[in-house]
């Protein structure tokens, strides 16, 4: 998402959280809103589950890697790269 941010010249602040940046995105990308929720679910992994003491279940591990795929596969056809 950064990486489109850039392309398409619009500014964002240094931030992990998945939501705003979409959020930013859709302006020129509006079809990645509809992972906002997803996005927003996931955040947490991005940052808390890096650090000792933070550990997600096999359930929640499993439910994130299903959302990234899934966005990953959008993100990529949107840009036009093979999925």
């Amino acid at each position: 998402m950064k990486a489109r941010l850039v392309e398409a010249a619009i500014s964002f602040p240094k931030t992990h959280d998945l939501l705003v940046l979409v959020n930013l995105c859709a302006t020129v990308e509006p079809a990645w809103q509809q992972f906002a929720r997803a996005l927003d679910a996931i955040t947490d992994y991005a940052v808390d589950f890096r650090y000792p003491g933070h550990a997600a279940t096999l359930r929640q591990a499993q439910e994130a890697r299903k959302h990234c795929r899934v966005i990953r596969a959008e993100v990529r056809r949107s840009l036009g790269l093979k999925t």
